[in-house]
């Protein structure tokens, strides 16, 4: 009897491990950037575009998202013409089953900022991180998603804030 039960488990485990691995997608989106606090007061709300790499274990509630992104807005005062926001992300998501359709997503990464239409101007790598929430709309063989994040970019004089809203599509 025990060698049965021993044999049931093994097979169950062959047909139940390749269910198991890590589910990689492919996300992009785009939306509005949106300006927090001293930073609204140099610039108009401009645009977002973001690429990532998720993994996520099917049954785990934590997953891994690995993003670039590019966000541009323009300055208030024309003569400036517009700051530019390039960021390498690694993102932590948390799913819970209570919200099957939502998440929390935060994590940290390197922000590029720049005003290129500045000829004596340079850029600045700086360190920043990012904390916000999305749901998920899932479609036959892709998925949708909306999502918003505050982002915290900590610059020479004060933090930079800005809320990007995307809504995007994962496959």
């Amino acid at each position: 009897m025990r060698l049965m039960s021993r044999a049931a488990l093994a097979v169950a485990a062959l047909f139940a491990v390749p269910a198991l691995h890590a589910q990689a997608s492919f996300s992009i989106a785009a939306g509005a950037a949106v300006p927090l606090s001293s930073t609204a007061d140099a610039v108009n709300t401009g645009y977002n575009i973001t690429a990532g790499l998720g993994i996520k274990p099917p049954l785990a509630p934590i997953g891994l998202r690995i993003e670039g992104m590019l966000n541009s807005m323009d300055f208030k005062t024309s003569t400036f013409g517009s700051s530019r926001v390039i960021a390498g992300l690694a993102n932590l998501t948390l799913s819970a089953p209570a919200l099957p359709m939502g998440y929390l997503i935060g994590g940290v990464g390197m922000y590029n900022v720049a005003t290129p239409d500045i000829p004596s101007s340079s850029s600045e790598s700086k360190f920043g991180f990012n904390v916000g929430a999305g749901l998920n709309f899932p479609l036959t063989g892709i998925s949708t998603f909306l999502e918003a994040r505050l982002h915290l970019v900590s610059t020479d004089n004060e933090s930079m804030k800005f809320v990007p809203i995307t809504f995007g599509i994962k496959f």
